[in-house]
């Protein structure tokens, strides 16, 4: 069987996405990043990052640890 691709903009490509439901986007980023398509980005580097907005913007650990309790409480699914 033959593969077609097509090409979308940007725009389409995100009209069309909207359409779908959390779960069905999940399933698409799982298949890019199985096909190796697509890399999410480093512990390391979230880690770097995020120690730099907090350096920058003069946040307490307290403020810090409270922003990792809500980012670890949520979940796509």
């Amino acid at each position: 069987m033959t593969e077609v691709a097509i090409k979308l903009s940007k725009d389409k490509l995100i009209e069309g996405m909207s359409t779908l439901s959390l779960r069905e986007i999940k399933d698409i980023i799982d298949t890019l990043v199985q096909r190796e398509l697509f890399r999410p980005r480093s512990a390391r580097a979230i880690f770097r990052d995020a120690s730099k907005s907090v350096k920058s913007k003069k946040l307490t650990s307290m403020i810090a640890e409270e922003a990792v309790q809500w980012g670890r409480a949520k979940r796509w699914l």
